[in-house]
């Protein structure tokens, strides 16, 4: 079941359309080199990946004026941002939900993958 608050976001998103996110996927996948996490070798420059997610909210950010997303990059070191995404409820001081992930990645050769 859908939350109340989930029909306007949708209203400013739009349908789910599939092209957008295999482009931005893409984008990601292609940065995949340069996110590596193996010391010394190796310091992931999660500023790439993040800078693709904020171009991707950008229609959807109060930045823009075209959405309701409030969409930020923050850094804790040069080169390692990350991407906070708040979407205001209607309730002050109310947080419906929290999500976390990470940008940086076990070492991987993308020549090695095989298409399934």
């Amino acid at each position: 079941m859908a939350s109340p608050g989930a029909a306007p976001l949708r209203d400013a998103v739009g349908g789910l359309d599939r092209d957008p996110f295999v482009a931005l996927l893409a984008k990601l996948i292609g940065e995949s080199r340069r996110l590596q996490n193996d010391p010394p070798a190796h310091v992931p420059q999660e500023d790439l990946v993040a800078q693709h997610v904020v171009d991707a909210l950008l229609p959807v950010s109060t930045d823009t004026g075209g959405g309701p997303l409030v969409v930020r990059k923050v850094s804790y070191a040069e080169g390692r941002s990350n991407v906070i995404v708040e979407y205001p409820g209607t309730v002050p001081d109310r947080v419906v939900s929290f999500v976390g992930m990470h940008m940086d990645v076990v070492p991987a050769n993308p020549d090695d993958w095989v298409s399934c």
